[in-house]
């Protein structure tokens, strides 16, 4: 892998995406706090004694709130943000029919629209996980789009007989008639 064929927006994305992949398991929302009342202890020689009560707070990860096909798809924005700069590092390409860097964009847009629909449903009990979370997704949606920037865009262009095809360098600019 060579690290000098990332540019910016491949950079910010894949660090996005690996940064969201760890605010997965931090606290999301806040589940309360649990009180065990303690019950009794044999101790030998002498009976039973009370235990001491326990107070644990609780609360649920990333993973934890996002068991759903939901979930599944913030997690996929987050590898494809490091897959993104892990195929430019390498000098890769996958053959689809657009541009390097489109699916993530969509994955990290569909990334922070699912998060805020779940900070707006459940809006009492929010945890920092969210919010680092949210930072993340926008940064893998903002890097991608930043590689298609940087990636220039090929217009199509209106060619006699009906067909468009992809404008190159070399090619003269079609004129309308």
């Amino acid at each position: 892998m060579d690290f000098s064929r990332l540019r910016n927006g491949e950079i910010v994305a894949a660090i996005s995406g690996l940064a969201l992949f760890i605010f997965m398991f931090f606290h999301w929302f806040g589940g309360g706090i649990e009180i065990s009342t303690g019950g009794t202890q044999d101790v030998p020689g002498i009976g039973e004694i009370p235990s001491e009560p326990s107070v644990e707070e609780t609360g649920v990860s990333g993973w934890d709130a996002l068991q759903d096909f939901s979930g599944f798809l913030i997690a996929l924005a987050a590898v494809s943000g490091v897959t993104l700069g892990t195929l430019a590092a390498a000098g890769q390409r996958i053959n689809l029919p657009f541009q390097r860097g489109v699916g993530t964009l969509v994955l990290g847009k569909l990334a922070v629209l699912l998060i805020l629909w779940r900070m707006l449903a459940n809006p009492g009990d929010l945890e920092i996980g969210i919010f680092l979370g949210l930072i993340a997704a926008a940064g893998i949606a903002i890097g991608a789009w930043m590689a298609l920037r940087e990636d220039g865009f090929e217009p199509l262009l209106k060619v006699p007989g009906g067909r468009t095809k992809v404008a190159s360098a070399s090619a003269p600019a079609a004129t309308p008639t």
